[in-house]
């Protein structure tokens, strides 16, 4: 398990570093602010179609596989971003990253198979601090190799030492993960279809509120966290890259002190459901709160108010990760992780392709207040979650089905 969260934890990096300077850098080579974050989008987007059939694909073949074919493309991807001289280059090369991007959905459900219910939400936690830590190291590093102004950002340096990262997390899976699931070949995986794994999903009303959560939560972060650069500069928060790293670090270290050490004892304290809920609550309030005070161009007061947007999302994130898994069966938790970060990356995607448009057509504060409004959602959805079911294989009741 403590491999899988650290293959995570240094691909993540590389994937964080490019945040503070990929808008900017789009914008710098002739894009709009909303072809910019459409930019940006393009990778969730790829995530979205890409995610169900890696998942699928690591059932029937295993974890390790298709890790390994995800950090090539990681690789290939930055290699292809590092030379990019127009902003095609950059669509292009962060539509077939997000296609290639198959191990979040894998890692989450090679930890699932090694670890028991008790202990998922603090595993799942793990996994979630190895995002918090991405999160701060990643753009710190980001904005110190991009330099000091918006304007004339660095972003080949920044997309090679990415791709170092990937390949060094590569390297990891090739010579330190031993496979997961006990039989490589899963037979009774390649015989049950997609539309029947669908089917399956469609029965369990628990899980089915758990995708339709994770799509509006991450419709929620697009919204908020993508523009945030953009944000910055307007609201005279930041003047460049390496003014967002502090603001960008309070809000990680939150998330990695909540979900590397207190996720577990309060999971098991309170459940996931209950925390679920507040994190909502928490991360809505937390939104309307970043506006306040970028009104006032106050540097510390945003960082507080993303410290509780940072707390509320590792609430949430966590909470739905974990009942998700539990909620899966031990034949198609790889399909369902799939499909669950598929439709995370959709709301992902589409609230960040819009994002801009909504910052330049409605208002500065338009994206945190969508967000805020998109967590009460949330919360309703979260409200009718009932206690977890143990799932059955879905895949033995497909083989019954057609024998």
């Amino acid at each position: 398990m403590y491999i899988a969260v650290f293959i995570v934890l240094l691909d993540m990096i590389g994937f964080a570093i490019m945040l503070p300077i990929l808008a900017y850098y789009a914008l710098q080579l002739g894009a709009s602010p909303g072809v910019a974050t459409l930019c940006m989008a393009l990778y969730v987007i790829g995530m979205f179609f890409a995610t169900p059939v890696w998942g699928r694909l690591s059932d029937r073949f295993g974890r390790k596989p298709i890790l390994l074919v995800s950090l090539v493309g990681a690789v290939l991807g930055y290699i292809l971003l590092g030379f990019a001289t127009a902003v095609w280059m950059v669509a292009l090369s962060r539509l077939f990253s997000g296609l290639m991007a198959g191990n979040l959905s894998v890692a989450q459900a090679y930890v699932a198979d090694v670890t028991t219910d008790q202990d998922r939400a603090k595993a799942m936690g793990m996994l979630g601090a190895a995002f918090g830590i991405s999160f701060i190291v990643g753009p710190a590093l980001g904005g110190y190799l991009a330099g000091d102004s918006f304007a004339d950002a660095n972003l080949q340096l920044p997309a090679m030492v990415s791709a170092c990262l990937s390949l060094a997390a590569l390297l990891v899976v090739i010579f330190f993960l031993k496979e997961s699931l006990p039989d490589a070949r899963n037979e009774k995986v390649e015989r049950t279809s997609f539309v029947q794994l669908l089917a399956w999903v469609g029965e369990r009303r628990s899980l089915c509120l758990l995708l339709a959560s994770v799509a509006v939560y991450n419709l929620a972060a697009g919204f908020v966290e993508s523009v945030f650069p953009i944000w910055a500069d307007a609201t005279d928060i930041a003047h460049g890259p390496r003014d967002l790293v502090p603001v960008l670090i309070a809000a990680g270290i939150a998330m990695v002190i909540v979900q590397g050490g207190l996720i577990g004892p309060l999971s098991r304290r309170f459940g996931e459901r209950r925390l679920m809920r507040v994190g909502a609550v928490l991360f809505g309030i937390s939104a309307l709160l970043v506006t306040v005070a970028g009104g006032f161009a106050s540097v510390p007061a945003v960082s507080a108010a993303l410290v509780g947007q940072g707390i509320g999302a590792a609430f949430v994130l966590t909470s739905m990760q974990s009942l998700t898994s539990k909620e899966s069966g031990a034949h198609n938790r790889g399909a369902v992780m799939g499909l669950y970060n598929a439709l995370g990356t959709l709301g992902r995607g589409t609230g960040t392709a819009i994002t801009g448009s909504a910052f330049a057509g409605i208002g500065v504060h338009a994206p945190y207040y969508i967000g805020a409004g998109l967590m009460s959602l949330l919360l309703l959805l979260a409200l009718a979650l009932r206690a977890p079911q143990t799932a059955e294989p879905m895949a033995a009741e497909a083989v019954a089905g057609n024998s």
